[in-house]
């Protein structure tokens, strides 16, 4: 038994030994290790079909080499949107899916940041219907470091929206530019 014990020991040992030599991957040795988490809320202004809209939405996500963002993010309207068609009609949206982003020089107290958001959504016309969407939403911003725990970003971008199968109501009544105060908590770690 004392013998069963101090053999499990010793190849524990050895295969930890290993497994701290043998750590390089892909992501470690390029510099894309795991650096951190982050996550928090947005709000926003959109245009839909000509007419504005407050949106609200959170994400949360992993950082990777200090300047990649990959996680999750959703959004909805918070008021509701006149839609003129034969007759006026109300409009809602809400949306979400993987969020990615790439903030060059994140250690600097002001950088840029670009992101994309990839996923789908719901939309939803008074009267009318609701529809399942496709959304791409691509960005461009700029971050302010205020604490090593938060930050504050201010971005926009355009929202394309496809698929949608709404009578009356095309993509491009869908699609339009936003524009969003972003507020992100979490923590860096290493180097």
């Amino acid at each position: 038994m004392k013998r069963s014990l101090l053999i499990a020991a010793l190849m524990g040992a050895f295969l930890t030994l290993a497994q701290a030599q043998s750590d390089e991957t892909l992501f470690n040795k390029s510099g894309l290790g795991l650096t951190g988490a982050w996550g928090g809320w947005t709000t926003g202004i959109a245009g839909f079909s000509d007419h504005p809209a407050l949106t609200k939405g959170g994400f949360g996500g992993l950082e990777f080499g200090k300047n990649l963002f990959v996680g999750w993010a959703g959004y909805k309207t918070l008021n509701r949107v006149p839609f003129a068609s034969e007759h006026v009609s109300q409009f809602g949206f809400d949306y979400g899916g993987l969020m990615l982003g790439y903030a060059p020089g994140a250690k600097n107290a002001i950088h840029p940041q670009f992101g994309i958001l990839l996923g789908g959504g719901e939309a939803r016309v008074e009267d009318v219907g609701t529809d399942a969407v496709w959304v791409i939403q691509p960005s461009l911003g700029v971050e302010f470091n205020v604490f090593r725990w938060f930050r504050i970003g201010v971005e926009g971008g355009y929202n394309y929206v496809s698929n949608s199968d709404i009578p009356d109501y095309a993509d491009q009544d869908l699609s339009n530019f936003y524009g969003q105060l972003r507020l992100k908590f979490g923590w860096s770690w290493g180097r």
